[in-house]
């Protein structure tokens, strides 16, 4: 395993079935480590394998988690029979020594026994790219230390000095409890950018989510930092984000609760409190609490704290009144421990909240310690005691000094400064009890016996103070940190009301339904729509019907532009924001819970790893044929079209029938194509054939109804899409021209335009054959040749 920038890379090897496993570069926040750990207590590992170089909290973690489990094997995931306690070894690589360069080039290297047989490096490394998500780098990272590891380690490891690692396949890990999404399906879905992350933008702006580029962006009405990287990122004990929707029915449904609880008119004055609180949350780590046990926290850090454990108090004081019918309200109040509240009430004790933000203002207030206040005492009465002493010293000078002061000067102590003589003395003048230090400016300093007794009593009174304002803030920060998984838990649940209090502000003003989860092989959706569509056009909405004794399979055929992608997408979105506790864009909505959301939209290819688009489609197609499960859902859109028609058609019947052939283990399955020929090809009962309704204009333009029927479309309309989009006329009209030839088999005639081009031919093979050419031949050629175009205009 390899963490990296918030990215948990992972793969494991099963010794028995000599299978490898890999998880594509999955989110995995800094703190908790959740994806990390749910993978190794479902793989049960004997060995763990990691890089130095990566965080500290990451690797301490990773100890920690193999400290304190007990792995115990079970043949399918380690290969061992038995079922005994197994000691776990923690394996840290140098980073410099298995570097990203060695590892990535182990996997292009990487033969496995299901490769074609007789390929050579070329064709080895497209089947792999086939297998392997290789923008995946930091899982390619941590697949390449795996095979290096058992490489150099096989003996040891099996116990078998003369034998070879044999790898049969490889294959993408399933996380329990976990809706499996990958990143190009992430993308397809317009779900989350990066350039959406919190860090980046405001919370809770209302008015980005009319122009809203992302699920994200809409879903954003978070009051507090948390809530919105709640959001991004993990959500309470199971994970359940916009990057890790859960399976689990009853996490779900105790958010269903919440956004229920909240649209609820009669809870409207809750829901604003508990809004207003929010505002104060701020994010809390164990870094920023280093920055305060470090001393280096300013004052407006002190108040940033005490509003966020104040109001956390407050929400819990709140959702006291509904804890035993809100689960969430419940975790909270139990969240806020006495000791979360002492913690408040020794910040309000202690800081001085109001001092200026000026470095010399003091933290810690007045009365807080005796022995503190009795050291800012003497600070304030130093002045006059100063004036005093500096005044019983000049009694003790000789006449010639006139004037002098007791002063301060750091590293140095306390002097006397005579600073006005009647007859200036020489340089190094020796007076009776005072030590001669230096002088400056005509001023000589001296060290009496007063000043001796000041640098014993009083000394550096600033230090002083600061050592111990230093003292008694440790001891806070440390009684702090002592609860702090406490504030951390409580901070983490309101973030998840945050969280929630934003679906329902969306669910309200959108007007979504609460969908009904269940555990059947189920999709029904009435009226649905797309949720970043629907405010942007006039939107129609559509039903979606799958499974539970309807087809599994639904080929989708029709016109270009008639929304066949917008609906593929509202499908997969609609199902996504169900597992993670949103209310849903439709008029009702049973959904069963799924296991994946596989698509395969086309993208960009990849011009670094040398993959077309393609070859990026036949990986996504690989994937979801080796990955998906009688309830995952899988998306095709134009799969294909990127090849010729009968190799696209072709490979589309094939793996439809693939699909079909699983017969009740059929996931479902949606297809959005222009290969008409593929319905012809599958008859089956769970293929369902449907279009999008449309008018045909007498000029032969296109009216797009976007609704939603039975039966299949005969044509693609591309023509008149182009000419809808606005395309040259006199192109379309072009090829309309040759569209008509090739359908009688036979060659469009040539353009006008080359027509002319042809007049310049008999010049050139003239010019050309000729080894004497007169010019006056030529000018009669040119003459001869351009005449007639010249009277035709």
């Amino acid at each position: 395993m390899i963490w990296s920038n918030n990215q948990l890379g992972a793969a494991y090897y099963n010794i028995l079935t000599s299978e490898l496993f890999v998880m594509d570069d999955t989110y995995d926040d800094g703190v908790r480590f959740n994806i990390m750990k749910i993978l190794y207590r479902q793989c049960q590992p004997r060995y763990v394998i990691t890089i130095s170089g990566t965080s500290d909290e990451f690797l301490t973690a990773i100890e920690a988690l193999v400290k304190s489990e007990t792995s115990v094997s079970s043949g399918d995931s380690q290969g061992m029979d038995s079922a005994r306690p197994v000691q776990v070894s923690l394996k840290v690589m140098q980073k410099k020594e298995y570097s990203f360069d060695r590892c990535y080039h182990r996997v292009r290297c990487l033969k496995l026994q299901s490769e074609p047989a007789d390929a050579n490096n070329v064709e080895r490394l497209i089947f792999l790219q086939s297998l392997l998500n290789f923008k995946s780098i930091v899982m390619i990272h941590a697949l390449g230390l795996l095979l290096i590891y058992i490489d150099q380690r096989w003996s040891n490891i099996t116990l078998d000095p003369s034998g070879r690692a044999e790898f049969v396949s490889v294959s993408n890990v399933t996380l329990r409890d976990i809706v499996m999404i990958d990143d190009g399906t992430y993308n397809a879905l317009n779900i989350v950018h990066a350039r959406h992350h919190p860090s980046f933008f405001k919370c809770g702006d209302a008015a980005s989510q009319k122009q809203s580029g992302s699920l994200f962006l809409l879903l954003n009405r978070c009051q507090s930092r948390p809530g919105a990287q709640f959001l991004w990122q993990v959500v309470g004990v199971v994970l359940k984000t916009l990057w890790h929707p859960t399976k689990d029915i009853k996490v779900l449904n105790e958010r269903f609760e919440v956004v229920e609880f909240c649209l609820n008119p009669d809870n409207q004055s809750i829901v604003e409190s508990l809004t207003s609180c929010l505002k104060h949350v701020y994010r809390l780590s164990n870094i920023v609490l280093d920055r305060y046990l470090a001393q280096q926290a300013k004052i407006s850090d002190w108040r940033r704290l005490h509003k966020t454990i104040s109001s956390i108090i407050y929400i819990a004081d709140i959702c006291e009144k509904y804890r035993e019918r809100i689960s969430l309200f419940g975790k909270i109040v139990g969240s806020v421990t006495n000791e979360v509240r002492h913690v408040k009430y020794f910040i309000e004790h202690i800081v001085n909240l109001s001092a200026k933000r000026t470095e010399n203002d003091f933290i810690v207030r007045l009365n807080v310690d005796s022995h503190l206040d009795k050291l800012h005492h003497m600070r304030s009465t130093l002045p006059e005691t100063l004036a005093r002493i500096g005044e019983q010293d000049m009694q003790h000078l000789p006449s010639s000094a006139t004037t002098c002061k007791m002063v301060y000067i750091p590293n140095i102590g306390y002097l006397l400064a005579i600073t006005e003589w009647n007859r200036s003395p020489a340089d190094n003048i020796d007076l009776q009890n005072l030590e001669f230090k230096f002088v400056s400016n005509n001023i000589r300093y001296y060290k009496s016996p007063s000043a001796k007794e000041l640098d014993a009593t009083v000394g550096d009174i600033l230090l002083r103070i600061n050592k111990r304002e230093s003292h008694i803030v440790l001891k806070l920060v440390k009684y702090i940190n002592k609860h702090s998984a406490s504030i951390f838990n409580a901070i983490y649940l309101c973030a998840e009301l945050d969280m929630l209090l934003a679906f329902h502000l969306v669910a309200r003003e959108h007007n979504y339904v609460k969908p009904n989860m269940v555990e059947r092989q189920v999709i029904a959706v009435e009226q649905g729509r797309h949720p970043l569509h629907e405010f942007l056009i006039t939107y129609v909405p559509n039903d979606t019907y799958s499974g539970d004794g309807r087809s599994l399979v639904k080929i989708l055929t029709g016109p270009n532009a008639s929304g066949k992608s917008t609906y593929l997408k509202q499908i997969g979105l609609i199902v996504f924001m169900a597992h993670i506790g949103c209310y849903v864009p439709a008029k009702s909505a049973t959904i069963g819970v799924v296991t994946h959301i596989l698509t395969q939209i086309t993208s960009r290819g990849n011009i670094a790893l040398n993959m077309s688009m393609f070859l990026e489609d036949i990986r996504q197609i690989n994937v979801a044929l080796h990955t998906s499960t009688p309830n995952s859902i899988v998306i095709l859109d134009e799969f294909g079209d990127g090849t010729s028609e009968r190799s696209g058609l072709s490979l589309l019947a094939a793996v439809l029938n693939s699909f079909v052939e699983r017969g009740a283990y059929c996931p479902h399955v949606f297809v959005a194509t222009h290969i008409l020929q593929v319905v012809h090809m599958l008859q089956s009962p769970m293929i369902e054939e449907q279009t999008f309704e449309f008018i045909t204009n007498g000029n032969g333009s296109l009216a797009y109804l976007y609704r939603l029927i039975e039966g299949q479309t005969a044509h693609s309309f591309a023509h008149a899409a182009a000419r809808n989009a606005g395309l040259d006329e006199q192109v379309i009209r072009r090829a309309l021209e040759v569209y008509d030839k090739f359908k009688t088999s036979e060659l469009s005639s040539r353009l006008s335009e080359a027509q002319k081009q042809d007049v310049a031919t008999p010049i050139f093979g003239r010019l050309l054959g000729s080894e004497n050419f007169d010019l006056e031949e030529l000018k009669s050629l040119v003459r001869q040749a351009t005449e007639p175009l010249l009277a035709k205009k």
